[in-house]
């Protein structure tokens, strides 16, 4: 039995992650970026919100690490309790004034994902889902769709990260999606696309070539809302290295599960 109190830290990062969020609109991102690689923004916002949180988690639990995107993948950072930040899922949207843009913030317990909170300030939603006790928007509880036939699904698509030289393979996926159910929907944010699911906005959403920081809040959010989650290998998500989401309800994870690999 965990000694943490995950309903009361619960409670305050959602505090934290708000107050975190007025950075969004404080700072202008176009005044002040820089590009990681092709496509691949990071502002002003990334950083504050970053700076102002990791003071903030790491006093939260005493002796926890902080795995942040803007500090890149360190397997050395992990300890028993571990933060998985990405302070703003979203950059290219937020960089371009698109308002699809979120904080999204995990809890590992020993290696184990235990909280997930993502945070939508656009529209002022906080998705959050504690390890064995469900996934709320707002304080109300969420599900998955029940959508009983692929043909009527929504699937969310992500096309970034490890596509970029997999153009043939990526349209191949898309065609048959397009092909054979009721439309795709590209956001932009992997953490909020999963969250749709979890909330049955999305019947499905599928993106490979993820970090750690863009999936960990997500997965445990969809999974406590009910959705089958699994990567590209059609195995549980490694919260150790690099991979890709696959998440629905059972009948829309099993047509997407041809594109495992």
């Amino acid at each position: 039995m965990s000694e943490i109190d995950f309903k009361n830290i619960l409670k305050v990062i959602e505090r934290e992650m708000k107050e975190a969020s007025k950075i969004f609109f404080e700072e202008k991102p176009k005044e002040n970026y820089k590009m990681k690689g092709k496509n691949d923004y990071v502002t002003i916002v990334d950083f504050k919100v970053q700076e102002y949180l990791k003071e903030k988690l790491l006093n939260l639990i005493e002796n926890s690490s902080l795995l942040a995107e803007e500090d890149g993948l360190d397997k050395t950072s992990f300890s028993k309790y571990t933060w998985i930040l990405d302070p703003v899922d979203g950059t290219t949207n937020l960089f371009h004034s698109l308002d699809h843009s979120v904080i999204s913030l995990a809890l590992m317990e020993d290696r184990e994902i235990v909280i997930g909170a993502i945070y939508d300030p656009f529209k002022d939603e906080f998705f959050s889902a504690i390890k064995n006790k469900g996934a709320y928007l707002n304080g109300k509880k969420i599900s998955v769709s029940n959508v009983e036939k692929f043909e009527n699904a929504i699937i969310g698509v992500g096309t970034g990260g490890s596509r970029m030289d997999r153009t043939d393979e990526t349209f191949e996926m898309l065609r048959f999606i397009f092909d054979n159910t009721a439309g795709i929907r590209r956001i932009g944010s992997a953490a909020l696309e999963t969250v749709y699911v979890a909330c049955g906005r999305y019947d499905g959403f599928i993106e490979d070539g993820l970090n750690i920081w863009d999936y960990a809040a997500g997965k445990i959010i969809a999974q406590e809302a009910g959705a089958v989650v699994f990567d590209f290998h059609g195995e549980e998500i490694n919260t150790q290295r690099k991979g890709g989401i696959i998440c629905g309800n059972k009948i829309v994870t099993d047509a997407l599960k041809r594109f495992t690999y």
